[in-house]
């Protein structure tokens, strides 16, 4: 198979040194900095919207056997599994949630832009946010086997907490670069991917993290999935994918046809799939993604996806898009950007 090459984006200083996440928080808050208690506490409220609306601009995803909860700006919204029921909660005060990840004591975290670490239960309608400390943005976060919450982001900064937020503690590796992934696939082994084609992994469950060999041509990475501690995917610039089978040391290309960005990845059984620019749904079928038909796409992009019982995924993007769908659905013919 090809190693993947490509020619550096010369506008990436300018547009690329800012996550998507990051942008639409902001677009969508007007930059304004205005922030409630640093430890406050909101219950969904019975009589509010059970449904997303067109201003809604959904971000991330995740679930556990019960539920699955979908974020974006101060919106909330839990779907229960199998069900049409569905709560939408808007947190109090100036929120950006960027990021969500269920925890294996069926809990949910959920990161705001602003430096607060968002918990809820496993019904994920009562929500506690709790400060993180620093001057650096946060830009992504994951929770491991043992409910420690890991957060990554500007100055390739990690913060653990492992109290779910009422305390922390930072390491930096004084570098101008932002770290946007981070994931643990056991106890053990974890990777974050970031700016510059940063990977940097850990094997002994995040006490110390090493630098692997950057991917080639400052590859910027927009999702990281990875599925084993050998197999890992990403995503980047004008639609790029890459494969790693040996931990982040090398990586090969996967087609791309349709040319979409791709902003999110999920895994449904052993099936992967991604969602992206044009409200693209895909599937990856051997060494080709294959565009998916779900009806009327979003309009502008997916961003978030998650997979619901054994054969079902949640997407979610730009719009108010919130749909559940197969995970068997037809491919589409594809379109060449």
């Amino acid at each position: 198979m090809n190693k993947f090459r490509f020619p550096v984006d010369q506008t990436r200083n300018l547009a690329a040194r800012l996550s998507l996440a990051t942008s639409v928080a902001l677009g969508l808050l007007g930059g304004c900095d205005r922030h409630g208690p640093a430890n406050e506490s909101f219950a969904a409220l019975p009589d509010q919207h059970t449904a997303a609306l067109r201003i809604d601009q959904f971000q991330a995803a995740a679930s556990n056997d019960k539920i699955a909860v979908t974020v974006g700006g101060a919106v909330v919204m839990v779907n229960t599994i199998g069900t049409a029921v569905t709560t939408r909660t808007v947190l109090p005060g100036t929120v950006a949630l960027i990021d969500v990840a269920h925890c294996p004591d069926q809990s949910f975290v959920a990161l705001d832009f602003y430096r607060r670490l968002w918990v809820a239960n496993a019904d994920g309608l009562s929500w506690t946010a709790h400060p993180i400390e620093g001057s650096w943005r946060p830009l992504a976060l994951t929770c491991n086997t043992e409910n420690q919450i890991w957060v990554v982001g500007s100055g390739t900064t990690i913060a653990n907490s492992a109290d779910h937020g009422l305390t922390w503690q930072q390491r930096d590796f004084k570098e101008d670069a932002m770290f946007n992934t981070v994931q643990f696939v056991d106890a053990a082994n974890g990777f974050i991917t970031g700016e510059f084609g940063s990977v940097y992994r850990t094997g002994d469950g995040g006490a110390t993290w090493t630098a692997a060999p950057k991917i080639s041509s400052d590859f910027y990475s927009y999702a990281a999935l990875f599925v084993s501690p050998k197999e890992g995917y990403v995503t980047g610039l004008a639609g790029a994918t890459l494969r790693t089978r040996d931990g982040g040391s090398s990586w090969d290309k996967i087609e791309n046809p349709g040319g979409l960005t791709q902003f999110g990845l999920a895994r449904q059984g052993a099936v992967i799939y991604s969602v992206g620019m044009g409200g693209s749904l895909q599937r990856l079928e051997g060494d080709r993604w294959n565009a998916l038909d779900y009806g009327t796409p979003s309009p502008a992009y997916l961003r978030a996806i998650t997979a619901i019982g054994t054969d079902r995924l949640l997407i979610a993007g730009a719009g108010g898009t919130l749909k559940t769908v197969s995970a068997a659905l037809s491919v589409t013919a594809t379109k060449v950007q």
